[in-house]
Formats: C-alpha cells, structure tokens, sequence
C-alpha cells in the first residue's frame, strides 16, 4: 500500500489541463510525502520573507526536505490539538508590518510576490502557517518551560555581556536588574526550541524518514 502510495512520479494539476505537471518524491515521513516542487516553493519563501538570494542547490534543498518533515509532523499535531486557528486578520496585520518593516508599497509588495513566483494568497496562506506554528508551540511546549535565577545570572555573564561590549565598546554594562526580563525571555526561546527539538526528534523515531538524493539532486523538473 505504501509502495503505491508514494510513487517516484506524482502528477498533479487540473483534470481539465492539456498539460500533466509532473513532481518528484524527494522524501518521505511514513505515508507523508515532500515533494520537490513543494522544497522548491519552501526555498522561494524562505529567500523572499529572509530578504536573501535564492539557494537552491542540493544541500540546501536537504535541509528543506527536512524542515517540511518537521512541519508535516508538526501538521499532524495540530489538527489533534485544541486551540485558536489563526484569522485571515491575523496575517493581513502581519503582513502589514512586513511591508512596513520592508519599506515596500503595496505595488511594489506585489512585485516582489509575482518575482518570487507568490500571489498575495499564497503569501497569507504562509503567514497564517507561521501563526499556528507559533500558536502550537506556546501551547504544547511555552508551559512547561522553567527558567532559574542561577540560569539568567548565568547568561547575563557567560552571553549577554561579551556581546554588548563587542557591539558597544565605549557603552557603560547595563546592570542585570535592566535587562532581566530580555535575558528570560532569550532562555525561554531558547529552551522552548529545545523542547521543540527533542520532540521532533522522538516523533521522527515513530516513522520511517527517507530521502530520495538524486531528486534533491536534480536540477530541472522535465
């Protein structure tokens, strides 16, 4: 059934298109698979919100299949967990910001999507993605997350420190008591990422993960 389901060859478009767009497996989480125009799509994205060139090359398209493992994991989850979805205003405020962070009018923000192959539905659809991913993560794993006293005393010294002086030599050390709530606030991302980490990777335990080299390898889809 498996060896049936995923294929080397999917073909995908409209029943009523003249023409078959034919897509690779380039992996696969148990019945889940990563196509290579959906790493390719992921890569697009990722250069677009990243404001960086696009990288497609083999090593980076890895890393992506990977990513869309994690996220198709993470998709699983969702759907058996209880909590707000995000709105469709939700992301249209997000996007806002981003085109104000990015100086962009809306002209030119739709250039930018149509350069990168994106239509502002598409851009939505990725924004309100990152939502619940955000939303999932503080609901499943932020709770759990204790941070100690000795951990951001700790932090503040061994990180926090080293990098104001190398960022502003001349600048006098901002006392601990000032900057307690950012040092938590780093520990908390940082411990809830690991938290996230660990998870995945006993999720990855229960399915069989493969990758397919020689179509992250290719360059062109014929």
């Amino acid at each position: 059934m498996l060896r049936r389901t995923i294929s080397f060859l999917i073909l995908a478009g409209s029943l009523r298109a003249e023409k078959v767009v034919i897509d690779r497996v380039a992996a696969a989480a148990g019945q889940q698979v990563v196509t290579l125009s959906a790493i390719r799509r992921h890569l697009r994205i990722l250069a677009l919100v990243d404001n960086s060139p696009l990288e497609d090359t083999q090593e980076a398209r890895r890393k992506a299949a990977d990513r869309l493992i994690d996220q198709a994991l993470i998709h699983r989850e969702i759907e058996l967990s209880r909590f707000n979805a995000p709105t469709r205003a939700e992301a249209e405020a997000r996007i806002q910001t981003f085109q104000k962070q990015r100086n962009l009018t809306q002209q030119q923000f739709d250039e930018l999507l149509q350069r990168y192959g994106f239509t502002e539905d598409d851009f939505t659809e990725e924004v309100l993605w990152r939502i619940s991913v955000t939303r999932f993560i503080d609901f499943r794993f932020s709770p759990g997350v204790q941070i100690t006293d000795d951990e951001i005393k700790k932090y503040y010294t061994d990180e926090f420190l080293p990098q104001f002086r190398r960022r502003a030599p001349d600048a006098p050390l901002p006392p601990l008591d000032d900057v307690r709530d950012r040092v938590s606030q780093v520990l908390m991302l940082r411990k809830t990422n690991q938290a996230v980490d660990q998870w995945l990777a006993q999720m990855r335990t229960t399915v069989k993960v493969r990758y397919f080299e020689a179509v992250l390898g290719k360059e062109e889809l014929h």
